[in-house]
């Protein structure tokens, strides 16, 4: 009892519990948003704004070209350096806003302009295309929180972030159907700025500061770890993606998503995990025994945990589908229970190693595995979605991630039992 009474306070003091009850606080707001929605919009609604927020989410996988990710790891690796953390704000702040704004343009032209196979998502392309520096502002305030280990401060922004989509985007929904999820987001992301901006004092711009040094590394870490987490979340994204050139029909594309919802909000678990242990892996990077225990035990028992859930979705699935979405979507339970086991695999493996690995400054090693998994995927997508439909995008995607995560987990064992292995 004195041990694990020791442990919890360790725990509090930390800010682990902060991060955790937060982030369980925030995906259950999301996923209960996604339930309420879904029972909002038609089918083919839905269908019809999962395909137009499936290219906006495409083109913001480069969003500030993955500044935040810079952010979060320099700040970390320079923890309690107040000073660096304010100048590397500052300049990824500048630098993200600069690429932003053409990100903006080129999902402004996509929905002028680019042939859509479902014509009627182009209005909410556009509605959509100056969301991405709002979104910008929001990862980016987030990501130096997390760094400056001010783990309070980060529950309430993200938390507030979640409450306000999910408001607004009920009460907006009900009245402008489709169009008034975009309002929503529109309505978090300005909300959770002014919040981070006037409560929090988060001040992303500063006129007058000594000029960052590290321009060079913060680029490079943010760009391979963008490239990298952007193969992870492109998986879905692709799936839906293809299927939408494929069978070009609202209600399979609602379908799908629908099935994607529970097995893609089980991220925030191993995101949890990491967003309380990734600065310290990143202060400990060079204490290659110390980060091979930890993801020892990480392995263990997060594994252990995530086995747990995997089996009671698949067993439950009819049952929990047609609870939460309807029977309409009762089609779709094959699909459901393939994402599930692929949640297993990925956030066990993939998910864990990979992190360990941008800590430990494996970067071109990350950004390869993305590459060639991201067109495995791809291929894998477009002839499994003739041969098998809805089922095949899930297959492939439970393919080509199983792939990826025996490759980083394997990669990482071998990095960390080298202690004078050359950063990569």
């Amino acid at each position: 009892m004195e041990r694990l009474k020791d442990r919890l306070g360790v725990l509090v003091n930390s800010g682990f519990l902060h991060v955790f009850g937060s982030s369980v606080i925030n995906k259950f707001i999301a996923f209960l948003s996604n339930v309420v929605l879904v029972r909002i919009l038609s089918k083919p609604e839905f269908g019809v704004f999962t395909y137009a927020w499936n290219i906006y989410s495409i083109l913001f996988l480069l969003g500030g070209m993955g500044i935040s990710y810079g952010i979060l790891q320099l700040t970390s690796e320079h923890s309690g350096d107040e000073d660096y953390a304010e100048r590397a704000l500052n300049y990824g702040t500048r630098f993200g806003v600069v690429f932003d704004l053409f990100l903006v343009a080129i999902i402004l032209f996509v929905g002028l302009f680019v042939p859509l196979k479902i014509e009627a998502s182009r209005p909410l392309l556009i509605a959509l295309s100056a969301l991405p520096l709002l979104e910008l502002f929001f990862e980016i305030m987030t990501a130096y929180l997390r760094g400056q280990k001010k783990h309070k401060e980060y529950s309430r922004l993200v938390v507030l972030n979640t409450s306000v989509l999910f408001i607004s985007s009920a009460v907006c929904a009900l009245f402008f159907r489709s169009f008034g999820l975009v309002i929503g987001y529109y309505a978090a992301y300005l909300i959770s700025f002014l919040f981070g901006t006037f409560i929090l004092r988060i001040r992303l711009i500063r006129s007058k500061l000594p000029v960052f040094d590290d321009k060079s590394a913060i680029l490079k870490i943010s760009v391979t770890s963008m490239l990298n987490n952007a193969s992870t979340i492109l998986m879905y994204l692709l799936d839906v993606f293809v299927l939408g050139i494929i069978i070009p029909q609202e209600s399979i594309l609602a379908s799908y998503k629908v099935a994607t919802l529970i097995p893609t909000a089980l991220t925030f678990i191993p995101l949890t995990l990491f967003t309380y242990f990734y600065p310290y892996f990143a202060e400990n990077k060079d204490d290659r025994e110390w980060c091979l225990k930890r993801f020892k035990q990480i392995l263990l028992w997060f594994g252990a945990f995530n086995l747990v859930i995997s089996a009671v979705l698949v067993i439950f699935a009819p049952w929990i589908i047609s609870l939460l979405y309807g029977p309409q979507y009762l089609d779709q339970i094959m699909v459901f229970r393939i994402l599930t086991v692929n949640y297993l695999f990925s956030s066990t493996f993939r998910f864990v190693a990979v992190n360990i690995l941008i800590t430990q400054r494996k970067l071109k090693f990350n950004f390869a595995v993305s590459i060639i998994i991201t067109v495995l995927n791809v291929i894998a997508d477009y002839f499994f979605i003739k041969w098998w439909g809805t089922t095949g995008a899930a297959a492939a995607t439970l393919s080509v991630d199983l792939l990826a995560g025996i490759l980083s987990t394997v990669y990482l064992v071998y990095t960390l039992k080298k202690p004078n292995s050359v950063s990569a």
